[in-house]
């Protein structure tokens, strides 16, 4: 008798990496909307050469 073929959990780890991904993504948007970017004069300081 043929054993049943072994369930592949391939999908699992796919899903968790998935998964892992969109929790990285929301503390990485968490991180940055607590730590606004600030402009940046384009013009030098007078007295800079």
């Amino acid at each position: 008798m043929k054993q049943p073929a072994k369930k592949s959990r391939l999908w699992l780890w796919v899903v968790a990496a998935f998964v892992l991904q969109l929790v990285a993504w929301g503390v990485w948007f968490n991180i940055a909307a607590h730590h606004r970017v600030e402009e940046v004069p384009l013009a030098p300081r007078q007295g800079v050469r």
